[in-house]
């Protein structure tokens, strides 16, 4: 029994020092987990978040793309509404050349979309030929009106989008 009494103590303090490291080792462990999945998920909230902050943007430039490229079509409009004697052919050539960059600025935007129904739609919409006989001849006033409302449709679900993305905020 005396030998009982010896070892009980030892063990016990022995088993006791155990537990307490298992127990350690295992709030260790459970506590890297919690650590890896916060960071995780703030890694993740946060790419998401600069990802619809991208999108934003890039609509937001597009629809001022658009809306430029709109103006630039009402001009050249305007100009063959205007009187024969009125009609100043180099102004038409910088009018033309306005509509030619700003159909390129809204292409390159419209490359960056995430949402490819409306890159698709927007592609579309701005795709309508205005120059088929060259850069250098002034599209008929036809061919500007259809334009014009294309854009302008192209320039709502633009708007749309952007709606959506700021109720989600």
């Amino acid at each position: 029994m005396s030998s009982f009494n010896t070892i009980w103590p030892v063990a016990s303090f022995v088993l006791g020092a155990a537990l307490t490291q298992f127990n350690s080792y295992l709030t260790e462990r459970r506590q890297r987990v919690r650590d890896l999945e916060s960071r995780q998920y703030e890694s993740s909230r946060t790419f998401l978040e600069g990802k619809r902050n991208f999108e934003i943007e890039v609509l937001t430039d597009l629809h001022t793309s658009l809306t430029a490229l709109s103006n630039a079509a009402d001009a050249l409009t305007k100009w063959h509404r205007s009187g024969e004697a009125d009609r100043d052919i180099e102004a038409a050539h910088e009018m033309c050349l306005r509509l030619q960059t700003e159909t390129g600025e809204a292409w390159r935007l419209n490359g960056l979309l995430f949402d490819s129904t409306l890159s698709q739609s927007v592609g579309d919409s701005i795709g309508i030929e205005l120059f088929p006989n060259g850069p250098k001849m002034i599209p008929s006033e036809g061919a500007l009106g259809g334009y014009g409302d294309s854009v302008w449709d192209a320039h709502a679900m633009v708007a749309q989008k952007l709606k959506e993305l700021y109720e989600l905020a």
